[in-house]
């Protein structure tokens, strides 16, 4: 049954609404979250806890009642799994010795998304998907329908859209049991001004008028990708601060190189013209406040020289653009126009700054009711496809988790004590543990 395109975004609104699920449950547990360090063969850490391990262990399954001391799920003690301990300790600051360690079953998960197809791993006659920040395989068992003129698994390409429902196989790709596709076709809507359409100025460093205007990103700068400007320029965007893009030739290149290798390679070959196509561009600016990207509404990316410095590796500046970027993904089909309007109360200020600092998003969203539980489904959302873009790149997802971690303090210690995990680094860290190496449990 073909249904229309109003409902197919419905569901992808209530999706955000009813799939969002908390980062960190409440419970009564001593220690309770993602093992983010392993000190085998004595334990591991739990988000900067030191958890230890006898041979009186006991390893059970969260919602499951029964527990044994055999090593039997010995296996899943690795870097990113998701653990509940009970145990002994002598203060919070103290090694935990640990009775019981409940793990969270991730394979046996159900899980749901709706989203862009980023590519095509693999094709018929069992094609995987990669989508929503998953692999995605559609097998002979897969309950298939399509929308808005797809008809057979044959049309469906990079740009499609899909809702899926699954779960993961012991490769860690999620067969689905339910897939719903669509095809790309852009939504159309009327843009509210300061809602959906951001005023953009640009004028030179030192000015204080004669700023150009536009209602877009297109006149950002004089070069389609800051390598190649001739002096410093300001930008401000929408009622905010003016920033600096300042005119460091290698640090401009190294950006935009970065930043485009993340681009999806079906965006990259699309024409200008396609109402699809992203206009991405990717542009340092001189910012000591704030240490994530900060998204315009169409595709132009800005991530402070200040963050970038405390960087190691192109890896980790690619891990933030790569949040970017998946939040320019994110606004493609209109979610953001449909959850703004949702949003405009008490909390809609709020859930608006979150949107265009996505980093800084669950930080800084200390709220109940609908706005957060959104927020939450959203970011986790971009933190998942962020890896995804990273590892088609050839970039190391592993480092998402590290540039988060350096990002997250205002200053960074001139000792290098070691940095505690933010939560995007440990839900990074989740995911990526689910096909990491195993921590080896100590035997009895």
């Amino acid at each position: 049954m073909i249904r229309t395109r109003p409902l197919f975004l419905s569901a992808i609104l209530l999706s955000a609404l009813f799939c969002a699920r908390p980062l960190r449950a409440q419970t009564n547990y001593p220690v309770e979250g993602y093992i983010t360090a392993s000190q085998m063969p004595q334990g591991f850490e739990v988000e900067g806890r030191v958890v230890r391990l006898t041979p009186a262990t006991s390893f059970g399954l969260i919602d499951s009642n029964t527990s044994s001391t055999a090593p039997l799920l010995s296996h899943l003690l690795r870097v990113g799994a998701y653990v509940q301990v009970d145990g002994d300790s002598h203060g919070s600051k103290k090694p935990l010795e640990a009775t019981l360690v409940r793990f969270r079953d991730d394979w046996n998960r159900k899980l749901s998304g709706t989203g862009v197809i980023l590519r095509v791993v693999h094709p018929q006659p069992d094609p995987v998907y990669d989508v929503d920040g998953y692999s995605i395989r559609i097998t002979s068992s897969t309950k298939v329908s399509f929308e808005g003129g797809l008809d057979s698994l044959a049309k469906v390409a990079e740009n499609s859209w899909v809702r899926f429902s699954g779960k993961r196989g012991a490769d860690g790709i999620v067969v689905a049991t339910s897939a719903d596709f669509l095809p790309g076709k852009p939504t159309t809507f009327k843009a509210v001004k300061s809602l959906e359409l951001t005023t953009v100025k640009t004028r030179p460093a030192g000015s204080s008028s004669s700023a150009s205007t536009s209602s877009n990103a297109g006149t950002v700068s004089s070069s389609t990708d800051g390598a190649s400007m001739q002096e410093d320029q300001q930008i401000k965007i929408g009622l905010g601060k003016w920033h600096l893009v300042p005119a460091d030739q290698p640090l401009q290149q190294r950006i935009h190189r970065i930043g485009i290798a993340l681009v999806p390679e079906y965006q990259r070959d699309m024409p200008e013209s396609d109402p699809s196509k992203i206009h991405f561009r990717f542009f340092a600016i001189d910012n000591p406040k704030v240490r994530s990207e900060i998204c315009l509404l169409d595709g132009v990316i800005l991530i402070p020289r200040q963050l970038v410095e405390r960087f190691t590796s192109d890896d980790q500046v690619a891990a933030v653009l790569a949040d970017g970027i998946a939040y320019n993904l994110q606004r493609q089909a209109a979610r953001l126009v449909a959850q703004n309007r949702l949003l405009q109360s008490g909390q809609y200020a709020a859930f608006v700054a979150s949107t265009f600092i996505p980093g800084a998003g669950l930080a800084s969203l200390a709220v109940g009711g609908a706005s957060f539980k959104i927020t939450e489904a959203m970011q986790q959302e971009r933190l998942r496809i962020a890896l995804s873009l990273m590892r088609n790149a050839g970039f190391d997802p592993w480092q998402a988790p590290e540039a988060w971690r350096l990002a997250a303090p205002k200053e960074l210690s001139p000792n290098h004590k070691p940095l505690p995990y933010p939560m995007q680094s440990c839900y990074q860290l989740n995911l990526l543990g689910i096909e990491g190496p195993p921590i080896v449990a100590p035997e009895s």
